[in-house]
């Protein structure tokens, strides 16, 4: 016997975009969106880029912070190379270590899944991740 995790859903009338009140006003979601979320997503940094600017900024020692940030416009406060240099030390933020994790753990699942066709279950889902994480 197969379950499925389709059900109806009592909100299906109800866009994305608005929500109903009590009152049978709408609410707009683009409300709730946090504006730091968004300007950490335009400046998100890859290890490789932190990388590099750290490189750059250690081979040019002399300049100052209106060059650097000239040179790397996603740059925009002077202690991003204090950070920049602590996660390099620290091999990666976390935000860019659970990106890993998610993606080897995706591939992992489609491989079982898709490839293999055998059951993927919770305990499987553990050990992918810690064996991301050991590596």
């Amino acid at each position: 016997m197969y379950q499925t995790l389709d059900f109806d859903d009592e909100y299906d009338e109800i866009t994305d975009e608005e929500e109903s009140t009590d009152e049978g006003e709408t609410i707009d979601d683009t409300d709730d969106f946090d504006e730091n979320e968004q300007r950490n997503i335009y400046n998100y940094f890859t290890l490789e880029e932190m990388e590099a600017i750290i490189e750059w900024v250690d081979q040019n020692p002399n300049y100052k912070f209106a060059t650097i940030k000239h040179r790397f416009q996603k740059v925009k406060q002077s202690y991003y190379i204090s950070r920049f240099r602590e996660y390099i030390k620290k091999n990666g933020t976390r935000f860019g270590k659970l990106e890993k994790i998610k993606k080897f753990m995706w591939d992992e699942f489609h491989v079982k899944r898709a490839i293999e066709k055998e059951a993927v279950h919770d305990t499987d889902l553990e050990l992918f991740a810690i064996k991301k994480q050991e590596n």
